[in-house]
């Protein structure tokens, strides 16, 4: 069974900024993470020196994973 992309085609690719101020995070965590592979991300470009995008969707998708449900 394949895996639906839950990124609308509609929907604008993040920056590295852009999801750091999403996410209340560095912009160098963003990129760590994102090269690790434990933040949804798609790189652009080949090599060492890659172009990271972000999709809201996903990041929405992968923080409610990491939380606990308990509200503070």
């Amino acid at each position: 069974m394949s895996q639906q992309p839950t990124s609308s085609p509609t929907e604008k690719p993040m920056t590295p900024s852009e999801a750091a101020a999403y996410l209340g995070l560095d912009v160098k965590t963003i990129t760590r993470w994102a090269r690790q592979g434990y933040l949804p991300a798609h790189p652009l470009g080949e090599g060492k020196r890659k172009f990271w995008r972000f999709f809201e969707s996903e990041l929405r998708e992968w923080l409610a994973s990491k939380t606990n449900g308990l509200a503070a």
